[in-house]
């Protein structure tokens, strides 16, 4: 039994007994922690493919099977799953090798369901990419889902919202392996420091162009280096890492107030302290638990002078009206720019998430906009690009006036939003793994110089 197999299968019985979320974090997966880093990786791949291609994997399988695969023993059908992906998507994997070892684990349920694995798969191998094909030709919306494997409503959405090409290019990104990347911490000694210590740690970094602290990286999982350990970086992708550039060109000068509303869990935080080291930052989370991961992830990054708020953002105090230069909004959404980094994000979704976030988000753009100073700036962003939860949400704040957008597109034309060019949309795969909305907002300052009451009009 391959070790890589025999743990990718306890992954995911782990996973699917626990109903807990599945992230592309190495460190959140215990049984790969023995594995040497090749077997590792390959677990890795196996449990978050398995996991994605689920539905195009069912679609496949049931086409050998009287009886449906839903009615399959748990064990017996992830054993299916298992060997199904790697002969399905994966040309590196010998076909007996895959076959054997799920006969392996589905005999230990009993002698019967090591045979009944054993058919299924070998038909499989014989002509399984051929019945794949088939079932995802065409061009409308059920073969995409059937061979990208989403669900339908999401692949309506997606093609609705962005166009075909854009959206097959995320769907196609939300299927392949998650970019690694990561932020040196200026508060530790910035990318030299970083690189020489991931270095000789066994990493390889290659640098992002207009991102001066990001780092691409191969090697280990991070979160249980030394380097991170010790603050030289944290994680955190592309389109997070404008995000929060973005809010820190916000402040006019240096010193200056900032607030990072839903804050948790602090890579943004830290990184608006490492931007502006003169400025105030003050980062609010609800969660109690958050607070605490929050709290963490700031000292390890050398950001203990942030004020740290347990509260609501919809519920903020009084204290915090127009107090502040610039305002960072992360907003809670769908996170459908994250498919490639959440395996189980596309099971977990429903159609009828994205107008509820659209609403929440709304409220909290709207108390959000009472904590900026007259002249100082709102960035919202969000990790998802559907139109309900990013044009619709800050389109009608400026259409009521008192608002301006800031010219993004101008300083990142790569990145401006096609349909409004002053906002950015960061896309899979030429924006990194994650998909991000960004849209800086201006507050109006109140005329200084009114005319008279009663001047004539000129």
């Amino acid at each position: 039994m391959s070790p890589a197999r025999a743990a990718a299968f306890a992954a995911l019985r782990r996973l699917r007994g626990s109903n807990a979320h599945l992230d592309d974090s190495v460190a959140a997966l215990p049984e790969l922690s023995s594995l040497s880093v090749a077997d590792r990786g390959l677990a890795n791949e196996l449990i978050n493919g398995t996991v994605k291609r689920r539905d195009s994997i069912d679609a496949v399988l049931s086409t050998y099977t009287k009886a449906p695969l839903k009615s399959a023993d748990p064990d017996v059908r992830d054993a299916l799953r298992l060997a199904a992906f790697q002969l399905l998507f994966l040309d590196r994997v010998p076909a007996y090798a895959a076959v054997d070892d799920s006969v392996t684990l589905a005999t230990g349920r009993s002698r019967r369901a090591g045979g009944f694995v054993n058919a299924v798969l070998r038909r499989l191998a014989a002509d399984g990419r051929a019945r794949l094909a088939g079932l995802a030709e065409g061009d409308d919306a059920r073969s995409w889902a059937a061979g990208l494997s989403y669900p339908l409503w999401l692949v309506k959405r997606l093609r609705t919202d962005l166009g075909d090409e854009a959206a097959l290019r995320l769907l196609e990104a939300g299927n392949a392996a998650p970019e690694r990347c990561l932020r040196a911490n200026r508060l530790r000694g910035g990318l030299p420091a970083a690189r020489l210590a991931m270095a000789a740690e066994g990493f390889k970094t290659q640098g992002v162009d207009g991102l001066p602290d990001a780092l691409l990286y191969q090697g280990p999982p991070l979160e249980r280096s030394g380097v991170f350990r010790d603050g030289l970086v944290t994680p955190q992708s592309r389109g997070s890492q404008i995000a929060a550039t973005i809010a820190a060109g916000g402040v006019a000068g240096p010193g200056g107030s900032v607030l990072d509303l839903c804050a948790a869990p602090g890579a943004k935080t830290s990184q608006l302290a490492a931007l502006l080291p003169g400025a105030a930052v003050t980062a609010v989370e609800v969660d109690e638990a958050r607070v605490g991961e929050l709290r963490a992830n700031l000292a390890r990054l050398g950001a203990g002078g942030v004020s740290v708020v347990h509260s609501d953002a919809l519920d903020l105090s009084p204290d915090f009206d127009g107090a502040f230069d610039s305002v960072l909004l992360d907003a809670p959404c769908s996170g459908l720019g994250t498919l490639a980094s959440r395996a189980d994000l596309r099971w977990r979704r429903q159609a009828a998430d994205v107008p509820r976030l659209a609403r929440l988000q709304t409220r909290l753009l709207a108390r959000a906009t009472a904590t900026v100073k007259p002249g100082g700036a709102l960035t919202y962003a969000v990790c998802t690009v559907t139109c309900a939860e990013t044009l619709g949400v800050v389109e009608p704040l400026l259409a009521g006036g008192g608002w301006a957008a800031d010219d993004l597109g101008a300083t990142w034309p790569g990145l401006a939003h096609p349909a409004s060019g002053g906002f950015l949309l960061v896309l899979p795969p030429d924006g990194g793994s994650s998909g991000f909305f960004i849209a800086r907002l201006r507050r109006a300052r109140p005329e200084l110089d009114r005319r008279p009451q009663g001047a004539a009009e000129g």
